[in-house]
């Protein structure tokens, strides 16, 4: 098991990797004066916790404010108080859901991450960004606020799918390419082992992954500096990839076809060296996380104007200079439009 602790404002966050969520709930939730655990409905018999189980909708169906009112309603009458502790279990929209309801029953009181994708293994879980979905728009409605423990139970991506397992490595692979060569060599060199779910080196990929990102969230806890938009990189063509696809492309794979194009463009922005958008379409190739697919162009740029990065007649893109090294760019809407059209149209 690796274990490490990162700082926020509300005191230190635990991060247990390939820890057996059971034992380390029943130490945990022995702290406070009472606990409940919401779980994703289509994993509630495998949790292993001393408390009350309340299985709960996952996936974008499941986060909405009605799940978070459900949520403070069942804490409220099993009797939860302000020493009470939250548990949540499941995918990336699970940890969301519960981290807000959280944050706002009776003001505030603490919850336990206990991720069971590897999409929300090395991404969702850590990094305190909560929030629902309402008035048709996502993660509209949200707040900022760590958790306390974060729990990363290996045994729970047994069961995943095969495609639902390798969109986690997307993230993977960005945390790589924008920060960490010796992370990305790890993992182009094992695929085979990652693919065939090795404990010990999913361990370490996601420990470093982790790692990665509490390093930033410690600088810019609250996004409202410059260093956290690393963690965006791929995501501004990628989240426009989602929709112009109505989601048909799933968050890893069009994160990872975001990753390319946003290479490509900062190829011809004079940032990026040469060789990175290759080096990207091979360490993705190798997840299988590269679709041949042709994206309407115009379409994609209409997505991406409703961007939150977007300032102005300006969009901030993070852009990767080399492996493990980025920076962030102003990039005038004009430009963008014109090298989306030019190199987005197609991938890979």
């Amino acid at each position: 098991m690796r274990e490490f602790t990162y700082k926020s404002r509300d005191g230190n966050v635990e991060v247990l990797i390939n820890a057996n969520h059971g034992d380390a709930l029943e130490k945990i939730s022995g702290k406070y004066t009472g606990c409940v655990a919401f779980v994703s409905r289509s994993i509630a018999n495998r949790v292993k916790v001393k408390c009350p189980v309340v299985p709960i909708i996952d996936g974008e169906e499941g986060k909405s404010i009605e799940t978070a009112l459900s949520i403070v309603r069942n804490a409220h009458e099993i009797g939860i108080d302000r020493d009470g502790l939250f548990i949540g279990v499941g995918g990336g929209s699970v940890l969301d859901v519960v981290g807000f309801s959280a944050s706002i029953y009776l003001r505030g009181v603490d919850y336990v991450n206990v991720p069971t994708t590897m999409l929300s293994m090395v991404d969702a879980s850590l990094g305190g960004k909560t929030g629902v979905n309402a008035l048709g728009l996502k993660n509209v409605i949200g707040v900022i606020r760590q958790p306390r423990y974060i729990i990363i139970d290996l045994s729970f991506l047994e069961s995943l799918p095969m495609p639902s397992y390798i969109d986690g490595f997307a993230e993977v692979i960005k945390y790589g390419i924008t920060m960490d060569r010796e992370l990305l060599s790890q993992v182009m060199n094992n695929p085979d082992k990652l693919l065939g779910r090795d404990y010990e080196v999913l361990e370490e990929i996601i420990y470093r992954s982790l790692i990665n990102k509490a390093s930033i969230v410690e600088k810019d806890e609250l996004d409202r500096g410059v260093i956290r938009a690393v963690l965006n990189y791929g995501h501004t063509v990628g989240h426009a990839i989602e929709s112009v696809s109505n989601f048909s492309i799933s968050h890893g794979r069009a994160v990872a076809l975001g990753m390319i194009c946003e290479a490509r463009i900062g190829v011809k922005l004079g940032y990026t060296l040469r060789d990175v958008p290759g080096l990207l379409v091979d360490a993705l190739t190798r997840f299988n996380l590269v679709n041949r697919v042709t994206i309407d162009a115009n379409g994609l740029v209409n997505a991406m104007m409703r961007d939150k990065k977007r300032s102005g007649g300006f969009i901030k893109l993070p852009v990767v200079i080399d492996v493990g090294r980025w920076d962030l760019v102003r990039v005038r809407i004009e430009d963008l439009t014109k090298l989306v059209t030019e190199e987005c149209r197609s991938t890979p």
